[in-house]
């Protein structure tokens, strides 16, 4: 059964996703982040390449040569063929074949768009029988 961990409450989406990132592959796990576009993926990309002082999250586009070897793979589709261990969406989109992931990881920010799409997505879940978590960050700094 997946697992969809919901982080509610995110001041900073993108900021908390960079530091979401970072945690799963020090867990060493290996993480697929969905993007709804290539320059989303090559936005995201920079993001983690300077993320910190001194910090940067090791990743690759997932069709790259070095992809078997890195930890963090950027996508903009989610390929038919791939099972993957955790998945952070940062799509517009609920992804599809839910159950070839381990678990799901959706940020949440604080403005009501955001939590409208995050209503329906944990209906949608609920619906395919996910174990769901929620985690409130508002308490989290920024």
């Amino acid at each position: 059964m997946t697992r969809i961990d919901f982080y509610t409450n995110v001041a900073d989406p993108q900021d908390f996703a960079c530091r979401l990132a970072d945690t799963v592959q020090r867990k060493k796990e290996r993480l697929l982040i969905w993007l709804d576009s290539e320059r989303d993926v090559e936005v995201f990309s920079n993001r983690l390449w300077s993320f910190g002082d001194t910090r940067f999250v090791p990743h690759c586009r997932l069709e790259a040569p070095q992809a078997q070897e890195t930890p963090v793979w950027l996508a903009a589709r989610l390929p038919d063929e791939l099972s993957h261990p955790v998945l952070l969406n940062l799509g517009s989109q609920l992804p599809y074949e839910i159950n070839r992931f381990e678990r799901i990881l959706e940020i949440v920010g604080r403005d009501p768009a955001s939590l409208a799409t995050a209503r329906e997505r944990f209906r949608a879940y609920r619906e395919h029988g996910c174990a769901i978590e929620h985690h409130d960050m508002s308490q989290t700094p920024t």
